[in-house]
């Protein structure tokens, strides 16, 4: 399956703290363009920075020079549920949607020159797909699509709260995918194990979840995670129920994300980078 993808431009909230250099402002202090502050000549001794104006001004007489931030590499995991109700298929198929986003992030960061990795959590403690941060190439993501649409999904996605192990120890930017169908009490336990990161919350909903249903009709509905059948007859009163159930829903996703200073990104027409994009002006703003 050929993806063609446009990228985005994506940002940290703060400087990156990584040694290597990168298109991040960076918290190393060197031979950057962008000017930091001025430092004594004996902590940074390099003559060809030395400021006149600011020697001549110095209380102490000591020679002042400039003193730049460097840029600094970023290292980009994304983090996805792959329990069984992402296996969802309404108007989009929610794997796609994952491998579409993921082609995008690491087209963005081919582009800046960082590094990409991928852990997808299920049930269990260990990921059911792991790539660490470097691993992933341009060409390799075409293959993911088939991949995960061989992987069997199954109930539940409790490994995402092990997920802090397998992410770099330095602050990272850590992409979120999943469908927010997780219990809002853990929730916060989730946010807390990955609050040394800075995080992007990415919730995959899809129309016909809730708003396509006619107003009148029996109709069939199965539960992914359980894989349960019961027939409901649905009415009009019924059905407004379940489309305020669902902004409700919303709602507090956004308050449970807002409270660890994140703000949830819904994503119902798939990848757009355009969404991708004002988001984050929107988070330096």
């Amino acid at each position: 399956m050929a993806i063609n993808i446009e990228p985005f431009q994506y940002r940290l909230s703060g400087p990156a703290v990584q040694v290597y250099p990168g298109a991040h402002p960076g918290q190393m202090v060197g031979n950057g363009q962008l000017f930091k502050r001025h430092e004594p000549l004996i902590a940074r001794p390099d003559p060809r920075r030395i400021d006149l104006r600011a020697s001549l001004l110095d209380p102490f007489g000591q020679y002042r020079v400039k003193a730049h931030q460097e840029h600094s590499r970023v290292e980009v995991m994304v983090l996805a549920d792959l329990s069984a109700s992402m296996a969802f298929v309404g108007r989009r198929d929610k794997r796609r949607t994952i491998v579409e986003i993921l082609r995008a992030i690491v087209e963005s960061a081919h582009v800046a020159g960082d590094r990409v990795g991928f852990a997808g959590f299920g049930a269990t403690d260990r990921p059911l797909v792991f790539q660490p941060p470097g691993s992933i190439d341009l060409g390799g993501v075409e293959r993911w699509f088939e991949a995960l649409s061989r992987l069997k999904l199954k109930p539940g996605c409790d490994g995402l709260w092990r997920a802090q192990a397998y992410l770099p120890a330095r602050r990272s930017l850590v992409f979120l995918i999943g469908d927010g169908h997780w219990p809002l009490v853990r929730l916060p336990a989730l946010l807390a194990s990955l609050g040394r990161h800075e995080l992007v919350p990415l919730l995959l909903w899809d129309e016909q979840e809730y708003l396509t249903m006619p107003d009148w009709g029996l109709l069939v509905w199965q539960d992914l995670e359980t894989g349960r059948r019961r027939r409901v007859w649905m009415r009009p009163a019924l059905k407004r129920r379940i489309e305020t159930a669902y902004q409700q829903r919303r709602r507090q996703l956004q308050h449970a994300f807002r409270a660890f200073g994140h703000e949830p990104m819904f994503i119902e027409q798939g990848y757009r980078a355009e969404q991708f994009n004002q988001y984050f002006l929107a988070r330096a703003a």
